[in-house]
This record gives structure tokens, C-alpha cells and sequence, in this order.
């Protein structure tokens, strides 16, 4: 009831006795807003200390960081050249003898066979139409590198150039094929004799069981896609047993087993539904129970003749297994490669490590880049590889070209001074950037007199007063905060510390990395730095130390940022009231946070019981108004009869 009977604005009532109970709820809101904003912060800020942490501050801890050498070369067309820090510095003298190279074989343009009626060739067309013996007699063997076991690809009627492209990307060599010009392009994925590939093609010895295998599926009797799933699962037996491989082995026969019972069972099941279908009068009286019966009848009738498969199968498999075992292959009589455009390709090492290709078939158009090693010359001697790339006594070669004979190009190894340079520089950029920020939220003025805005307060704000007004507060939200200050203190201090080299002490102000005023609050200058507006009129400490003592100079820097580095992990470590690689008390916070919602639910169930006891109130009132008002026409009613 809201005022029917008292005529008082019930609702209006309420909400102002709410809204001095509301306060209390404000109050923790705004609390929960402050928070979830310091947090934010926080996070913020976190992210930038950590990569400081991470980024330049690892590097300089470094000691490999002031070692920095840097090489050059006197002729970078044939041979480039970068430094380790373990290089050697002065010259060095280098020779490239030989360059590395892969093999490639470059098919020629593979030709339809007379009359055989193929107007385009494309990766879908099959082998047996260009003349390939699909008998499951013939075999293409890849083999790369030193492997012993060879990708075997066994052509039948449904092997297609993809398949054969794919056999040999599975072997580990680049394959494609290329339809604007009909041609197979292979290559080694490396250079070097070691990576130089194997292909060539035969007729198996046994053949003749894999006919007979196929047999117990009859095989010419099956769609093309099983047929093309019996062959595969064959060749899968093939490679376990070529790779004596008992395991998988196994599971080949099993498969092979799983699938002949599948392709029979689903044989008798077609054949008795389609028995069953022409025996009745009309399509309605179908009945599947009716079916599944006669099908369950048929296997059971069936059982023995599934049996004689099965053992039919194990037979096959036996003797396919054993004529792979002792496999052998002899010359193709269907063409072979030679009908892909290609040749086989087989090869001889000595023990010099040169490589011998036997002779290509070359009416079939193909070509051979040889893979071979190089070799450089480095100070007198002799290194091979099978790249052209070089790791020699700190030194990084890369060869590009023979040198002539009598020729030597000149490496020369010095400090790369300005790199290291650099690096102290993007370090002390780094962290005065870092230092600025944290000094700037440490010391931020006071937001005292500057709440939560209210929809209220919003409403009469234009956006940018808004983001004013809310930018003061979180701005302070990390003022003299504990954590803050204490990191604070433990970069400033730690940047400040010296440490001894042969008994003499130094800091990072012995080599012209400064602060100056105060008022900067620990920011660091690098004397004779021409970007440093306060260094760079000064003289460069840091360039000539680092010419003329750089052990030195790495021994003071990399000791104080180690510490720095040290004290700054130990900051991050989990504790009771902060996470790992956290340098605030981000558990504390979220500790904070749920008992600021907990209380915020606690008064938000108090403030409705409030609001429903007050709503109940005025109700009593007017049930109670609404009664006397009754009673009072009853009474007038009397009196007004009795007259």
C-alpha cells in the first residue's frame, strides 16, 4: 500500500529515511572503487619494474655484456664475419675453399604415353597412367642422409603424383610439383653429403604376396575407396616389417584383421536387409526388429565361413611378412621414374668424404645439382663443414665464394666499445624512466577533500572534469605507500655502492655515471653523453675506461647491478602478503578487497531488512487508517438510520 488511504508520499518517505542508512553503503563502495584503482596501479607499474628487471638490468649484470667484440671483413662478398665475446682480438687470415651445397633434382617434363588419352597432368593424376606397373610389384624407395630405413611408396592403380610428392616430403626432402610446366622438383632440406637423398624404384620380390593378400579381401571386387584403405593398411605392415618392428607390427595385423571382419560383416548385413526389403508386399511393412533378427541370424550362419577368412588372413599376412623380410628388388620393366620425368638417383661416400652419383637416366630430361661439403682455411687450417656457415675459435664465417687461389681475406677483432656504450646507456635511460614514474607516484600530492563521485556530482561534470577529478585521486592512491618507498630506497641506495678491484674501490661514479641535483631524486646522468643535457659537457669517463681498462669497468658495473639484481628478486619472492615477481602486497590487497565486499553484502542485506521494515510500518498504517475510516461510515451509517 503506498498512500491510498494517508494520501502521504509513501515512496518519497522512504527513500529519505534510506538515504542517510545508504552512507554507510557509499562508504564501502567508494572504498572498493579506491582500491580496485590502487590496484590497477599497481599492476601497472609492476610490468614496468619487471621489465627493467628483466631487460637491461639482466644485461648489464652480465659480465659477457662488456666482452663485446666486434669483426670485420676485407672482402664481405665472400665471407661475412661476426665476433663472440670469446674471439680472439687482432687478425686472422681465411681461406674459402669450397662452398656446401644441397641436392636438387629438377624433373623434366613429364609426357602422357602414347594413346593414353591424357590431355593434362596434375598432381591428381595417377601413376598407372603414365605407364607405372600398379601390380603392386613396383616399389619407390626414398632414403635421405645416412638413415638406413627407406619411405616406401608401393604404386597401385590409386597412386597419383600427390602421393608421390608426399611420400617424399614424409622421407624429409623438399618436394612440389609444378603444373605450368609438368615437372617434379626434390631437394635436400640442407646442404652438406650428409643430407644428400636416395630414390629409386624396382620391382618387388613380393609382389606376389601382396597379391595374394588382397586376394582374402577380394580386392578387384571393392570400391575404390577401400581398396585404397586396404592398401594402405598393407603398406603399413610393409613398414613394420621392413623396420622389424614387432610392436607395430601388431597393430598392423590387427588392423588388417579389424578391417577384413568389417568389410565382411557389412558384406552380409547389406545382403540380408536387401533380401528382406524385396520380400515385402509394400515399404510400410518394414519392421527393424524384424531385420535386426534375420542379421543376427545370418552372422551366426555366417561364423564359420568369417573363421576360414580370418584364418585365411593370418596366412596371408605371414607370408607377405616373410617375403618383405627377404626382399629384394630388381630393375624396373614399367619405365620407373623415368615416367615422372625423373631418374633414380644413388650415390657412394669415400672415405674423404666425396660423394659419387651413379649415372642418370638422361632421356627422361632430369638434372642433378651434387650435394657436397665445404671447407675454409682459417689461420692456416683446415675446418669442413657441410654448411657454409663456421663457429671457429669465437668467430661466426659465413662463406659466400671460393677465393682465389693465392688469395687470403683479412678478419680483424677488436672491443666494440660503442656497443657496450649503448647498452649502459639504454640501461641508465631505462631506469631513470622508471625512477621518474615511481618517484612521481611516492611523492604525489595529497587527494585529501577529493571523494568518489556521486551520479549526482557526475551529472553536473563535463568529461574532462570528470577525468580530472578522478585522475587526483588515483594519482595519490600510491603516496608514501610502504612497498613503493621501500623499493625506492633499495634501487637509489644499492646504484650508490662501490665496489673494490685490486684493492682499489670504485662506483659507478668512477666512470662518469652521475646524479646531480637533489631534486631529482636519484636519476642517473652519463657524463659526456652528447643526448645528456647535464653530461654532455663534461669528459666521456665511461668510452675511454672502457678502451682502456674494460676489465675493470665490467668487474664495478656488473658487481653493483648483480646486487641491484639480487636485492630486487628478493623484493619479488612469494610471501604470506605478495605473489612471486610481484613487488607489492597484491595477496594483501585482494585480502582487503573481499573483506570490503563481504561488508558491502552484510549492508546491502541490513539495508533492505531497513527498507522492508519501513514498508511494513506504513502498511500496518494504512491497513489501520483504512479500518478506523470503516468503522466510522458504519457508525454514521447507524446514527444517520436510527434518526
Amino acid at each position: 500500500m503506498t498512500g491510498l488511504i494517508s494520501n502521504l508520499d509513501t515512496e518519497g518517505i522512504i527513500k529519505e529515511l534510506m538515504s542517510a542508512q545508504n552512507l554507510k553503503k557509499t562508504k564501502v563502495e567508494n572504498k572498493i572503487t579506491k582500491l580496485e584503482w590502487k590496484q590497477e596501479k599497481w599492476k601497472e607499474l609492476n610490468t614496468k619494474i619487471y621489465k627493467l628487471y628483466t631487460d637491461s638490468l639482466a644485461d648489464m649484470k652480465t659480465e659477457g655484456t662488456y666482452l663485446t667484440k666486434k669483426a670485420s671483413s676485407s672482402n664481405e662478398s665472400k665471407l661475412k664475419v661476426s665476433a663472440g665475446s670469446s674471439a680472439a682480438e687482432g687478425t686472422h687470415s681465411v681461406t674459402v675453399g669450397k662452398l656446401a651445397s644441397a641436392q636438387y633434382l629438377t624433373g623434366g617434363v613429364i609426357k602422357p604415353p602414347v594413346d593414353s588419352g591424357l590431355t593434362e597432368i596434375n598432381r591428381a593424376t595417377k601413376l598407372a597412367d603414365l605407364g607405372f606397373d600398379t601390380s603392386g610389384n613396383s616399389v619407390i624407395k626414398i632414403q635421405t642422409g645416412a638413415s638406413e630405413i627407406a619411405t616406401e611408396l608401393v604404386v597401385d592403380e590409386e597412386t597419383t603424383i600427390a602421393d608421390f610428392i608426399e611420400k617424399c616430403k614424409e622421407a624429409g626432402i623438399n618436394a612440389s610439383f609444378d603444373d605450368t610446366y609438368d615437372r617434379i622438383f626434390l631437394s635436400a632440406k640442407a646442404s652438406g653429403v650428409d643430407n644428400a637423398f636416395r630414390i629409386t624404384t624396382g620391382v618387388s620380390s613380393a609382389g606376389d604376396e601382396r597379391e595374394a593378400l588382397k586376394d582374402v579381401f577380394d580386392f578387384d571386387n571393392l570400391s575404390s575407396g577401400q581398396k585404397a584403405k586396404v592398401n594402405t593398411l598393407i603398406d603399413n605392415l610393409r613398414t613394420a616389417s621392413l623396420g622389424d618392428d614387432g610392436n607395430a607390427m601388431t597393430e598392423a595385423e590387427e588392423a588388417l584383421s579389424d578391417y577384413l571382419t568389417t568389410l565382411q560383416t557389412d558384406k552380409i548385413k547389406k545382403e540380408t536387409e536387401d533380401a528382406y526389403r524385396a520380400s515385402l508386399a509394400k515399404e510400410e511393412d518394414f519392421d527393424q526388429e524384424v531385420l535386426d533378427q534375420k542379421i543376427t541370424e545370418a552372422l551366426e550362419a555366417a561364423e564359420a565361413q568369417l573363421t576360414e577368412k580370418a584364418t585365411a588372413l593370418g596366412t596371408a599376412i605371414g607370408d607377405y611378412e616373410s617375403a618383405v623380410a627377404d626382399e629384394t628388388l630388381s630393375a624396373a620393366n614399367d619405365g620407373g621414374l623415368k615416367n615422372l620425368g625423373l631418374s633414380d638417383v644413388d650415390f657412394s661416400v669415400d672415405a674423404n668424404g666425396e660423394i659419387s652419383y651413379s649415372a642418370l637416366d638422361e632421356s627422361a630430361g632430369a638434372s642433378l645439382i651434387k650435394a657436397s661439403d665445404g671447407w675454409i682455411t682459417y689461420n692456416g687450417a683446415k675446418f669442413e663443414a657441410s654448411s657454409n656457415s663456421y663457429t671457429i675459435n669465437g668467430l661466426n664465417f659465413t662463406a659466400n665464394a671460393v677465393t682465389a687461389e693465392g688469395e687470403a681475406i683479412t678478419v680483424t677483432v677488436n672491443k666494440d666499445v660503442d656497443a657496450v656504450y649503448d647498452k649502459v646507456k639504454n640501461f641508465i635511460k631505462q631506469y631513470n624512466e622508471l625512477l621518474e614514474e615511481m618517484n612521481t607516484l611516492y611523492n604525489a600530492d595529497s587527494a585529501k577533500g577529493y571523494d568518489i563521485l556521486t551520479d549526482e556530482e557526475r551529472e553536473a561534470m563535463t568529461e574532462e572534469q570528470i577525468e580530472k577529478w578522478e585522475n587526483k585521486i588515483k594519482d595519490s592512491l600510491l603516496r608514501r605507500d610502504d612497498s613503493l618507498g621501500s623499493l625506492l630506497n633499495t634501487m637509489k641506495t644499492t646504484l650508490s655502492k662501490s665496489v673494490t678491484v685490486n684493492g682499489k674501490s670504485y662506483a659507478l661514479s668512477s666512470f662518469g655515471i652521475v646524479t646531480s641535483d637533489y631534486k631529482e631524486k636519484g636519476k642517473l646522468h652519463l657524463l659526456g653523453d652528447g643526448e645528456d643535457t647535464y653530461g654532455k659537457d663534461f669528459e666521456d669517463k665511461l668510452k675511454a675506461a672502457l678502451s682502456e681498462d674494460a676489465d675493470t669497468v665490467m668487474q664495478v658495473l656488473s658487481g653493483v647491478t648483480k646486487e641491484l639484481y639480487d636485492n630486487m628478486n628478493e623484493k619479488m619472492k612469494t610471501s604470506t602478503v605478495s605473489s612471486a615477481l610481484t613487488f607489492y602486497n597484491d595477496k594483501q590487497l585482494d585480502k582487503t578487497m573481499k573483506t570490503y565486499k563481504d561488508d558491502l553484502a552484510t549492508l546491502e542485506d541490513r539495508l533492505k531488512e531497513i527498507e522492508d521494515r519501513y514498508y511494513a510500518q506504513f502498511t500496518r498504517m494504512e491497513v489501520a487508517m483504512s479500518k478506523m475510516n470503516s468503522q466510522q461510515s458504519s457508525l454514521g451509517s447507524f446514527m444517520g438510520g436510527s434518526m
